[in-house]
């Protein structure tokens, strides 16, 4: 591997923490994209040029909707986060298309490596081999090295489709490593006591081995798919089973399970906000829900309209969606293996955010702009 090869791996691994502000992750790739650039190590992929007009309409509707924000100051700082992960969408859909299907490679190398570390650090101190038990699972759930526990958990959920594909694809020899990354990620999401986490492995996982049932490839693919399936299902099965009669886990479980306070709350908040986006076309700005509502919108696709306006709603929008399509397109119509792997990988762990946003707002999750530039990946024949 090159130095910026090396770089991005440990880029990646950083990723996971990100309990301060700004993280190691963010300002090593502020650092990066110039040092990338005057190198020429970065290439927007010509398919790309959808998802990148999208992202800069949706940062043009966040620079327009400063005009009517109620708090200035909040809504400079939070465009300057849409801003910043706009630069983290360049950089990587830059360096994937400067490399191909390596180059997410060694993404979801990084990323993957990097979560199971900190996850199975934040596991040991929740069921005290570890201190700090308070600080990595504060409440009863875990949260590592975030800020919040529904952020872990939807970040674990590509490392561990990854996992998964990787016992499809590698030699029996070569897959204990994976099984106990699956297992490791899939510990982690329950005792994260997300919901949106647990449907969103159940749609990524559900996403993932269809789309490798039904794309182009051999026989022996898809016998090693349907091998996979119950691999993966009977490791997480009984390591979840274990966990299960834990009686700390039973108690949160029980909690969790059941309809929460804010629930109702949640819903009218997003009925009475897209009220306002209808007679808001520009937006009331940045960060300015919780200034205008009793809570935030929990639901990205409402908050982008409501507080970027039209423009900026279809522009956020139209860079999930878009980027979801490519990659659920490229997994289905690649005849190069591994490609259609890593696409199957990266289009399942997006459409759970997909489905996630909806409930949640994932606007700022560093990990969806990561996902978004990968799905642009280009073939080793594209120029």
């Amino acid at each position: 591997m090159s130095g910026l090869d090396v770089v991005v791996v440990v880029l990646m691994a950083l990723g996971a923490l990100v309990v301060v502000e700004p993280a190691p992750f963010d300002l090593l790739i502020i650092l990066l994209l110039p040092i990338a650039l005057v190198m020429r190590r970065l290439s927007i992929p010509k398919r790309g040029s959808v998802a990148l007009a999208a992202v800069a309409l949706f940062l043009l509707a966040n620079a327009i909707s400063l005009v009517p924000a109620r708090d200035l100051g909040v809504a400079l700082r939070f465009g300057a986060i849409t801003a910043y992960l706009a630069i983290a969408w360049v950089f990587t859909a830059g360096f994937v298309g400067k490399h191909g299907e390596r180059g997410a490679q060694l993404v979801m190398w990084g990323w993957t490596w990097g979560a199971v570390v900190t996850t199975t650090i934040a596991i040991a101190a929740y069921f005290g081999a570890l201190p700090f038990a308070e600080q990595l699972a504060p409440q009863g759930r875990l949260h590592a090295f975030f800020k919040d526990a529904n952020v872990l958990g939807a970040y674990l959920v590509a490392p561990a489709v990854w996992s998964a594909s990787r016992l499809v694809l590698l030699e029996r020899g070569r897959r204990l490593p994976w099984a106990v990354a699956l297992v490791v990620c899939g510990v982690g999401i329950l005792l994260t006591y997300s919901r949106g986490a647990w449907i969103s492995i159940a749609v990524a996982m559900f996403t993932f081995f269809l789309l490798r049932l039904v794309g182009v490839g051999s026989r022996r693919s898809r016998t090693m798919t349907l091998l996979a399936v119950p691999v993966a299902v009977v490791l997480l099965a009984v390591a979840l089973d274990r966990l299960v009669d834990v009686g700390v886990v039973q108690d949160m479980l029980a909690q969790r399970l059941g309809p929460q306070e804010y629930d109702v709350d949640r819903f009218a908040t997003q009925r009475e906000a897209l009220e306002v986006a209808i007679s808001s076309p520009f937006g009331i700005g940045p960060g300015q829900s919780e200034r205008v509502f009793t809570r935030a919108a929990h639901n990205t696709y409402v908050r982008g309209l409501v507080e970027n306006g039209y423009l900026g709603g279809l522009a956020l929008a139209g860079l999930m969606f878009s980027s979801l399509f490519m990659a659920i397109w490229t997994a289905l119509s690649s005849r190069e293996p591994r490609r259609q792997v890593a696409m199957a990988v990266v289009a399942a762990s997006l459409a759970a955010v997909c489905v996630e946003s909806l409930v949640i707002d994932t606007v700022h999750w560093r990990h969806l702009w990561v996902l978004a530039a990968l799905a642009w990946t280009p073939s080793v024949r594209e120029t």
